[in-house]
């Protein structure tokens, strides 16, 4: 296939597709994307760059053969590339009144960029989400979901930091750092024009977040390769691993602590949970899943001759076979915890969605269920996300006030479109949630795919979100 993009080989262009990277330098950063994002040979179409780097940038630039130009001359140059870095403004801003003026001033900037930029080019924005003593502000979600009316949001990468940051033990605050590689495209898709997105990101219920001490062991980012799964667990489609579970039972519970999963699949939550000195409960739609999860369960507590070497478990479990929207108050004794990964949309019912082709041939199911109740097969978005808004906000009548969330979501691609899914759903849960950090489940063994070669920029996403909330 011939690159018309920017004539990198297939091997220099896979490495850049991986939805996170570790960061090593604010040089190979830039000339990575420059790089990328910009044709090879000699063009007029130009580059430009805001930022607090613009020495290094232009360095980088001359040894690319790539023409930069300034804030006072872009906006009468076609650009071919544009990169917004605000890391330093928007770690000096101190107020969410700071933020909104500073924003005005980036989507300003970001108009005049669309009106230069030629078709079925990027731009780029480098930016955090910010905590404070008591608070977290999700910046870069907020301009991701403004900038969406203007452009096309195509993709994200999270940069992950090497560095440890001091943290405090009074509220959740991971120690390492990362920030938002946002790309936006204009293209046959893009809006056009911005048209301000309303939403819940920066409300905030609480009265005291300072109810109990973090040990603060989760990192921002962390690369988990689970154990192979074994063969009840392998039936379901998409299992998530008991090892991710352990990291934050320990975090956000003491021993004999109630945990829940409303979606419970195979058991993974349960299993966890019980093995780390926790009662574990949980809701199943699926009654086939919900029979492997209970005897998996059960093995635990009373283990069957071929698992005598395993010592029996003193905590308590409970497992109903029952759709998580009907979970009511006396299913369960009040909840400490909950953790879950709830279905990607109907992603698992696309013709050639990842791993289908192999499931089939073992005669594996590649959904959920068949059945017209189950999240996994409803086919419009925004519906999809309402249904299970409203499961957890179901769930919250069983949860003790003070008590922590924390659900494993991706945002999604499909179809050509990119839904930020993990975003849409913090929205709507902030209604009636606080929102802590999210952290990143980064996967590094799997194989990259060319997605896009030569045509444009679609990454491979290897990332999971890690939504945190607290209920008031």
């Amino acid at each position: 296939m011939v690159n018309r993009f920017n004539r990198l080989t297939s091997k220099e262009w896979l490495p850049f597709q991986k939805s996170w990277f570790r960061y090593e330098s604010e040089e190979k950063l830039y000339v990575e994307n420059l790089r990328f994002f910009c044709k090879a040979e000699p063009t007029e179409e130009a580059v430009y760059y805001q930022g607090n780097h613009l020495d290094l940038v232009k360095e980088l630039a001359l040894g690319q053969d790539i023409q930069l130009v300034d804030k006072d001359s872009f906006t009468s140059q076609s650009l071919q590339f544009a990169l917004l870095d605000l890391r330093e403004d928007v770690y000096q801003l101190n107020s969410i009144d700071d933020y909104n003026s500073y924003r005005e001033t980036v989507l300003d900037i970001a108009e005049k960029i669309y009106n230069q930029l030629i078709h079925r080019r990027f731009l780029c924005i480098f930016i955090p989400n910010i905590q404070t003593a008591d608070r977290y502000y999700p910046y870069a979600w907020d301009l991701g979901l403004q900038l969406s009316s203007l452009f096309s949001l195509k993709d994200e990468k999270i940069a992950c930091m090497p560095e440890s940051i001091d943290v405090q033990d009074m509220y959740f605050q991971p120690p390492n750092q990362t920030f938002y590689a946002l790309y936006f495209r204009k293209d046959e898709n893009s809006g056009g024009q911005l048209v301000e997105r309303k939403h819940n990101l920066f409300q905030s219920h609480h009265k005291d977040l300072n109810v109990r001490k973090f040990q603060n062991k989760i990192p921002s980012w962390f690369i988990l390769k689970p154990a192979p799964r074994k063969k009840d667990e392998v039936l379901h489609p998409a299992k998530y691993p008991e090892d991710l579970v352990t990291m934050f039972v320990y975090e956000f519970t003491e021993e004999d602590a109630n945990i829940l999963d409303p979606m419970s699949g195979t058991g993974s939550t349960q299993v966890a949970s019980l093995k780390a000195g926790r009662n574990a409960y949980g809701t199943e739609l699926s009654d086939f899943f919900a029979e492997i999860a209970q005897k998996r369960c059960q093995n635990l507590v009373q283990p069957t001759q071929a698992d005598m070497f395993l010592p029996a478990n003193k905590q308590q479990f409970k497992l109903i076979n029952k759709d998580a929207r009907l979970i009511s108050v006396g299913d369960f004794p009040l909840i400490d915890y909950l953790i879950t990964s709830p279905p990607y949309w109907d992603m698992l019912n696309m013709k050639g969605a990842e791993n289908q082709a192999k499931r089939l041939e073992k005669g594996l199911q590649t959904n959920y269920s068949e059945s017209r109740d189950d999240l996994g097969n409803i086919a419009d978005y925004e519906s999809f996300i309402s249904d299970l808004v409203q499961v957890y906000i179901n769930v919250l009548d069983v949860m003790k006030s003070g008590s922590h969330l924390t659900i494993v979501v991706k945002n999604i691609k499909k179809k050509g479109r990119n839904y930020p899914f993990a975003w849409d759903l913090a929205d709507k849960l902030m209604t009636h949630l606080d929102l802590l950090p999210e952290v990143f489940w980064c996967q590094d063994d799997i194989n990259l795919a060319p997605y896009g070669y030569g045509n444009t920029f679609v990454s491979n996403t290897f990332h999971q979100y890690c939504l945190n909330f607290r209920k008031p």
